[in-house]
């Protein structure tokens, strides 16, 4: 009996290792190999070779951040004839249509919907309305800079590009512990597939493709622009990311914030598991490759870590597994240090990477079982910052 419950403690770890460990180092060896047929940079554009652009927000009670982001919009160096501004208001219930109302700059085209039905429902609404080359989306807290979105059209030169993402930074240290770490090693996995064309995920603050390639998607869609991203790639496109692109947003303003966050993008990637199904299959190459490494696998690691725990709890009479028990229970007491630290309260950094594995690996268990039973809203609430 002790052996199958050695099996199965190692089996986990060894699954859980290859999404966060093995995966990447395939990647690293991958480019090594296989480096000399990376994808070239794209050249900047000339004004006269700038296609047609539509940026596309969906905004719910943004009244605190619209006007600074109407600001940021027209300050993008991009030609005016060529841009438009494409805003709906999710039946908001403060200022934010009234603010919109009173912009008269002729790129905005606001719709103020009065019924709140979900960011997706709105996103294919004005998406329906927007005549445009290149759909650029956005979110109402995210700030571009100036040249932000030439970098991001400059790639559909290439007609095999369909979608390409930019880089989404936070604008201070701080938030959640932990996640300036794993952004930094997110982006290079980003980076890297990119090289290839495969990148899994875009950053939903600053992304665009090609209008003809945009689906409508189920209203009930939660993570819109995962799965936006994945439908590209199911066509055969190419999907890029390009890090001179950059746009900021504030960080969440507490650990408990961004676990609401977290727990609601859990439910919506297994949600998305559904939505993209097709890309599970290994006909798909690297696309299937990069999808089961870099996002299927991770998302199962704390059901693999709670059938991990179950064995080293049966085995530990053991000294060996008594040890690896106490340090899985360690990390658990550090992560619940990091959730209940008081605002402006900083952590030992040693502690940052471990409370970051275990809280975003719990906001997956939650979002997991909401799944299952259908509980998570469509509909989002504004975080107060």
């Amino acid at each position: 009996m002790d052996l199958y419950f050695i099996l199965l403690f190692w089996l986990c770890w060894a699954v859980v290792a290859y999404a966060y460990v093995g995966y990447p180092a395939l990647l690293a060896a991958y480019t090594r190999l296989f480096g000399a047929g990376a994808l070239p940079d794209s050249p900047d554009l000339a004004d006269a070779d700038l296609p047609r652009v539509a940026m596309i927000v969906a905004a719910y009670n943004e009244a605190p951040v619209i006007a600074a982001k109407l600001s940021n919009t027209w300050e993008l160096d991009y030609p005016a004839d060529r841009f438009a501004l494409y805003v709906g208001s999710d039946g908001s219930e403060d200022a934010t249509p009234d603010l919109l109302a009173s912009c008269r700059d002729p790129r905005l085209h606001a719709f103020p919907f009065q019924e709140r039905r979900g960011k997706m429902a709105v996103l294919n609404d004005l998406v329906s309305q927007a005549d445009a080359d290149i759909l650029v989306m956005s979110d109402a807290n995210t700030m571009y800079a100036p040249d932000a979105v030439r970098q991001l059209v400059k790639h559909y030169t290439d007609p095999r590009v369909g979608c390409v993402s930019g880089e989404l930074l936070l604008e201070e240290e701080g938030g959640v512990s932990g996640e300036g770490l794993y952004w930094k090693y997110e982006g290079w996995i980003k980076r890297t597939e990119s090289r290839f064309g495969f990148l899994i995920g875009c950053n939903g603050g600053i992304y665009s493709l090609r209008r003809a390639l945009y689906d409508p998607l189920p209203v009930n869609t939660i993570v819109d622009d995962f799965v936006v991203t994945l439908r590209v790639l199911e066509k055969g496109y190419l999907v890029r990311f390009e890090p001179e692109a950059r746009a900021w947003e504030p960080p969440c303003p507490s650990s408990k914030a961004e676990m609401v966050r977290k727990i609601r993008i859990g439910a919506g990637d297994f949600q998305a598991m559904g939505l993209a199904k097709p890309l599970l299959h290994p006909r798909y190459g690297l696309r299937s490759f990069g999808f089961w490494g870099h996002k299927v696998l991770r998302w199962f690691t704390p059901l693999l870590a709670t059938v991990a725990l179950a064995a080293n709890i049966a085995l530990a009479r053991h000294p060996f597994y008594m040890a690896t028990l106490a340090l899985q229970l360690l990390g658990g007491v550090v992560a619940w240090w990091a959730y209940t630290a008081k605002p402006g309260q900083v952590l030992p950094k040693w502690t940052r990477p471990i409370s970051y594995f275990y809280l975003m690996n719990y906001a997956l268990f939650r979002g997991f079982w909401r799944f299952v039973f259908r509980t998570q809203r469509v509909t989002w609430d504004r975080a107060a910052r």
